[in-house]
């Protein structure tokens, strides 16, 4: 039986991203396996290693790990290996690299490199791993254009792919009823005048919750209508709803926790917002485009891929407070500007899974012969 390997640094990364590609290689009569920090009995999902992945690159944690992949990887009897994220395609490609001749296909998936051409010490440690292990990549794949051109430029796989993201499953926002949108904006007390700013997405330094609630609270210094709900779990969840508390804005801002029906959300707020750091492909922005919803979002790869300034969307400085409360200001105080964003606000269908998806596959299954859209 032919065999896969999925590699990811946590388990809802697979669950969250690679069942639709999961279940093609199922009915391709693949056994698969994955390597991940986390279990799962997924049905679809023939085996589950559990793995620890540690955050600090360099920790002996990650070195043991490495031998463990190339143990699997060794004795798995694999026809194709493809991995996910930073940490674990450093691991598995360093893991590839210990391996003897007559390796797996491999294919690595970048989902946003975690370094630019601004280097933080952090970073330069990051991109010299990612040099380092770079000789196994059959196929490296990559999500946005700066992405792309860091890829071209440090050459980090023999042949280099640019998709647009895993795919975004439309079934999963579908329209809801005006009664539905009426009770979502009750539960955050919104009323038609109201305005609501919604951020998704794991509370973390990278995605920089702290700063949108400080820009909030310079913002509800002018506007009396507007509430900030932010939905997701996180490290700095605790440090946020100080921050709130501190400024006295718990009644103005909701913290949701997880939500399973976010789509929910999307249609029934007025604007997302995302001072992220650093992304990928983000699929907060990806799902509030498809739900109609303008994004004000930190001028950043993956970002500027999906909003053009002044079009679908607003983009600002993530270390500029200032920056932030001006261009939310800036929608808030001008109800043409915000009609404008508001009819532009859609999702170019290359991001779709049904237009994504063969596009992949046509990556990691060299046999994958379905006729698929070509876009320019």
């Amino acid at each position: 039986m032919k065999r896969i390997l999925i590699c990811a640094s946590r388990v809802s990364h697979i669950l969250h991203f690679h069942l639709p590609y999961i279940e093609y290689f199922k009915s391709k009569g693949y056994e698969v396996h994955i390597a991940v920090q986390g279990v799962t009995d997924h049905p679809l999902i023939d085996k589950c290693y559990d793995l620890n992945f540690t955050k600090n690159m360099l920790s002996p944690e990650n070195i043991k790990t490495i031998f463990q992949l190339k143990k699997m990887i060794q004795n798995g009897g694999y026809t194709i290996v493809y991995s996910n994220t930073t940490l674990a395609g450093v691991a598995v490609r360093a893991a590839m690299m210990l391996l003897p001749k007559n390796k797996p296909y491999y294919v690595h998936i970048s989902h946003g490199y975690m370094f630019s051409e601004k280097n933080s010490i952090k970073q330069k440690v990051i991109l010299g791993c990612e040099k380092l292990t770079k000789s196994p990549v059959d196929d490296l794949v990559v999500m946005n254009q700066e992405d792309y051109s860091l890829a071209e430029k440090y050459r980090l796989g023999k042949n280099l792919h640019y998709i647009y993201g895993m795919g975004l499953c439309a079934e999963r926002f579908p329209e809801i009823s005006e009664e539905k949108r009426r009770q979502v904006r009750q539960m955050l007390n919104a009323d038609d005048h109201t305005k609501i700013l919604l951020c998704v997405g794991e509370f973390s330094s990278r995605k920089n919750q702290m700063a949108i609630i400080t820009a909030f609270h310079q913002l509800s210094l002018k506007h009396q209508k507007i509430i900030l709900a932010l939905a997701g779990d996180g490290t700095k969840l605790d440090k946020c709803k100080l921050l709130a508390e501190t400024y006295e804005l718990l009644p103005k801002i909701h913290f949701l926790g997880q939500q399973k029906d976010v789509n929910a959300l999307y249609r029934s707020a007025d604007l997302l917002i995302s001072a992220s750091k650093m992304e990928g492909l983000p699929f907060n922005v990806l799902e509030a485009l498809y739900c109609g919803l303008p994004a004000v979002v930190s001028k950043i790869k993956g970002h500027t891929d999906l909003i053009t300034n002044g079009e679908n969307g607003l983009l600002f400085d993530e270390n500029n407070i200032n920056d932030i409360a001006e261009k939310l200001d800036a929608v808030l105080s001008d109800s043409a500007l915000y009609d404008h964003l508001r009819a532009s606000a859609a999702l170019d269908e290359r991001y779709l899974i049904e237009n994504a998806k063969p596009e992949l596959l046509k990556i990691l299954d060299k046999e994958y012969q379905e006729k698929y859209p070509v876009y320019q």
